[in-house]
């Protein structure tokens, strides 16, 4: 995509490599980056550049892949993203990816909890994109709801990867009363839901 300048480009290519390595050569599960695939970097960024999405808010930061994404529409909507992270190291981490791609303006980056951090929103949010432990999917839905404005984008990563885990998730949300939205197979797949 041409809105991905070189420098962004080199970084984000440095965490696809770092990604494909944690999951090949014995990274415990809590210290992987765990990213987003290309494709649905890509995804997210035409879907917030389609709703001029200026207040942004991703619930796991982990190493700042989908961040980077995210952050190149809000820098072109002239917004701001606000990514929340409780892993101390994996926020250092995403500090230094900011910083590298030349994007650290338009992130403020929380090591807090995402799930509690949403109730600062309260319909002020143009895009929630929920990439968090699958565990606390559930407990993130009313908030994520809550924070969003009317038209504003639920994006949940992992739907098809995570089946099971993300039932009871994918049921709620699907029926919730002031939602509408579906699963889109791309990448991991990803929940996506308008607020009515």
């Amino acid at each position: 995509m041409n809105l991905v300048p070189e420098r962004v480009r080199g970084v984000m290519a440095q965490l696809e490599a770092r990604d494909a390595e944690d999951r090949s050569d014995g990274t415990p599960h809590s210290r992987r980056l765990r990213a987003i695939t290309p494709e649905t970097g890509e995804f997210l960024l035409t879907l917030a550049l389609a709703i001029r999405a200026r207040t942004i808010v991703e619930i796991g930061t982990s190493g700042g892949y989908s961040g980077l994404w995210l952050a190149l529409a809000a820098r072109a909507c002239d917004g701001r993203l606000v990514t929340f992270d409780d892993d101390a190291a994996k926020v250092e981490r995403a500090r230094a990816t900011f910083e590298a791609a030349g994007l650290a303006e338009v992130v403020e980056l929380r090591h807090d909890d995402g799930v509690a951090g949403l109730g600062e929103f309260d319909g002020g949010a143009d895009l929630v994109f929920l990439d968090a432990e699958k565990e606390l999917y559930e407990a993130a839905l009313e908030p994520a709801v809550r924070a969003l404005r009317p038209a504003g984008l639920l994006v949940a990563d992992n739907l098809t990867t995570h089946p099971d885990a993300l039932a009871g998730f994918r049921d709620r949300a699907l029926s919730h009363p002031g939602l509408v939205g579906l699963v889109v197979p791309i990448g991991k797949g990803e929940l996506v839901a308008v607020r009515r």
